[in-house]
């Protein structure tokens, strides 16, 4: 069943700027009689009257040569992607466009075998509304022309949208793209939906498709659920559905976990971290598995070197937590000098209160910033050679200065005269 929603009334949320730019690629698609569609992700959270800047246009006809004179009037950059007859334009900067739109020739797709990426042609709307993931992603909201505010639902994703419901278009849609078993779980945690009684069935079946799609793959749908406001309740869906084993064997998310993922926030200056809000929640859930589960899940979905050995490192920060707060200020703090950045982090946000946690955060203000008075080219003026003699005095000053035991520089001196006769005995000894 098809209904209308007025234009003016269906893009009223958008920013100013973009129904503006909008209203011209109307106007060039109405001029080269091409039929243009608002599909997917905006018409869906419009319905539910969700905000939303999920623009994907979709043509009858070739989206790339539309693209390319909407993009020369309208200026941006216009990359291509051939095989599958889309293009993604990006905007001209303007405050209220988009960065990103998605050109889409409706087509259809086949399959050669589960996880492949499809074989493509054009084909009319219907079979392109089709080919999509779950019924509520099916409407497209009609643009151009006398028919502009109908909106097409071919396959029920009204009744569904309606019923609060994720369903899949037939038995085939996750053995097609396995990916569409995390996007599942990912949308029903956004919207609330329950999953339909034969699309929870199908999602049973078809996990053990999950083992030939790439890392890159599940590591960008994992990626966007760690964006997710309620991205803990979506991963404990994936472990309920037990997807996560499937992905690979030892990933685990309980609910000690999610309240350590939950604990997250972006890091304070002092902590100097650079570093992406995927990249965080993956450490904070890969540090509280045990460290084989940790690395194989991280090598499974192709997680990038540095992020891997942060991950490794939180593990061991997890473990060894009570033992490490238990060391002396210097040891600690030459134990902390090895870590990386993202992993200290990680362990201070796992622990909630105590010790361990009130050292980690003073590492990073305070301890990881002293050093002693003496330099390497004082040593040299005394006869020192570099080597594991000099490294070692210079890291003895430091330490006793971590550990209390100096107070002022001419202390240091003092203490620096002593370790430097006990290397001079030492030389003549050899000798």
């Amino acid at each position: 069943m098809d209904v209308y929603l007025p234009l003016r009334q269906a893009l009223a949320p958008l920013p100013a700027a973009t129904r503006g730019w909008l209203r011209r690629v109307i106007r060039a698609a109405e001029h080269a009689g091409v039929p243009l569609y608002l599909v997917g992700g905006y018409v869906r959270d419009r319905l539910l009257e969700r905000p939303s800047l999920d623009l994907d246009l979709v043509l009858e006809g070739d989206a790339i040569a539309f693209g390319r004179r909407v993009q020369r009037a309208l200026g941006g950059a216009l990359t291509v992607h051939k095989a599958f007859g889309t293009a993604v334009w990006q905007l001209p900067a303007q405050r209220g466009l988009p960065v990103f739109v998605d050109l889409i020739s409706a087509r259809r797709e086949q399959y050669a075998h589960p996880g492949a990426l499809p074989t493509v042609e054009f084909a009319p709307l219907v079979e392109d509304q089709f080919r999509r993931d779950f019924t509520i992603n099916t409407l497209a909201l009609r643009l151009d022309g006398p028919h502009a505010g109908q909106i097409l639902d071919a396959w029920g994703g009204l009744a569904d949208l309606r019923a609060g419901v994720i369903r899949v278009l037939h038995e085939h849609s996750f053995s097609d793209d396995p990916t569409r078993i995390l996007r599942a779980l990912r949308f029903s945690g956004r919207l609330g939906f329950a999953l339909e009684r034969q699309t929870r069935r199908q999602l049973r079946a078809n996990l053990p498709q999950l083992e030939a799609v790439s890392g890159e793959r599940i590591y960008k749908e994992l990626e966007l659920i760690l964006l997710e406001p309620q991205r803990e309740a979506m991963l404990l869906a994936l472990q309920r559905y037990k997807v996560l084993a499937a992905i690979s064997p030892g990933l685990r998310f309980d609910a000690r976990r999610a309240a350590g993922l939950a604990r997250s926030r972006p890091p304070e200056p002092e902590w100097e971290l650079s570093t992406t809000p995927a990249q965080l929640g993956f450490t904070l859930w890969f540090a509280q598995l045990r460290p084989a589960a940790a690395m194989a899940a991280a090598t499974r979905l192709r997680f990038s070197s540095s992020v891997t050995e942060a991950v490794l490192a939180a593990t061991r920060l997890q473990a060894q937590a009570a033992r490490l707060a238990a060391l002396p200020v210097s040891a600690f703090t030459q134990y902390m000098d090895s870590m990386p950045r993202l992993a200290l982090y990680s362990a201070y946000v796992l622990q909630p209160r105590g010790r361990y946690r009130n050292r980690l955060l003073r590492y990073v203000k305070e301890w990881r910033h002293v050093q002693p008075y003496t330099r390497g080219a004082e040593l040299l003026r005394r006869g020192l050679t570099p080597g594991p003699a000099y490294k070692s005095i210079l890291y003895q000053l430091r330490a006793a200065w971590l550990d209390g035991k100096l107070k002022t520089q001419a202390q240091e001196q003092a203490l620096l005269a002593q370790l430097l006769a006990q290397q001079s005995g030492a030389g003549d000894e050899q000798h």
